[in-house]
């Protein structure tokens, strides 16, 4: 089972390597540099960016410890710092942004009140330090009879990996879902009085969809291999 779920994780790193620092070299300079005025989807946006580039720095140090059996060391408990930490945000701030876009098309009176690049900026800021200090109480961590990093060999199963997977996965990917749905419904209702404004909603009906897509098909494959290892550990305990 171990070398079934490493030889999917790196199937999925590689590419994810690949494509993952041109595009994030692109989102950088437009979101950095190309616009001026700060907006909520900005501020998140670019906490997004911050937390692939660090999740991109630790694929290398991860596609080694995958194919070899590296001890348990510093370098080790640095990677595993870096991953537990900006995996996680990379869900969240995209559930922010999902959520944002609800509250803005949903209930437009509220969201000028709700909504403001200073109160997103205090909401990632709180979530960057609530991440940094609960990596360190991953059960990753915790487990003192793993040898290799990144390997687990015991099939004592985890629950608290379980309740990890719920809350940072699987809730996350319901809250996504459902905003994404409900925004959709909104903009197909929305009374169009123009063939541009028509092109403009499809267009953020294309766009919702695709980012929809694209946080399924990124994040699903990890954490069911996780719930597979889990539900093994399980039947064999």
């Amino acid at each position: 089972m171990q070398n079934g779920i490493a030889l999917f994780q790196l199937i999925v790193y590689i590419p994810v390597l690949s494509l993952g620092i041109p595009l994030n070299a692109i989102a950088f300079w437009v979101f950095c540099c190309k616009l001026k005025r700060w907006t909520e989807t900005r501020v998140y946006m670019i906490n997004l960016i911050v937390a692939d580039s660090f999740m991109l720095f630790a694929l290398p140090f991860l596609i080694y410890f995958t194919r070899y059996e590296h001890p348990i060391d510093n370098l080790c408990f640095t990677v595993q710092k870096i991953y537990l930490t900006n995996m996680p945000m990379s869900i969240l701030i995209i559930t922010l942004i999902a959520i944002d876009r609800y509250i803005a098309i949903k209930f437009p009176l509220k969201a000028k009140i709700l909504r403001s690049p200073p109160r997103s900026a205090s909401i990632c800021g709180v979530l960057w330090i609530m991440l940094m200090i609960t990596s360190c109480f991953h059960p990753q961590f915790q487990d003192k009879t793993e040898k290799f990093c990144f390997r687990k060999q015991s099939t004592q199963p985890s629950y608290a990996l379980l309740v990890s997977i719920i809350l940072g996965y699987f809730i996350p990917l319901v809250i996504v879902i459902f905003c994404s749905v409900q925004v959709i419904k909104c903009l197909k209702k929305t009374m169009v009085t123009s063939p541009h404004e028509t092109k403009l909603i499809q267009k953020a009906i294309r766009i919702i969809s695709v980012n929809l897509c694209v946080f399924t098909v990124c994040f699903s494959p990890f954490y069911i291999a996780l719930l597979s290892r889990f539900a093994v550990d399980v039947a064999g305990a």
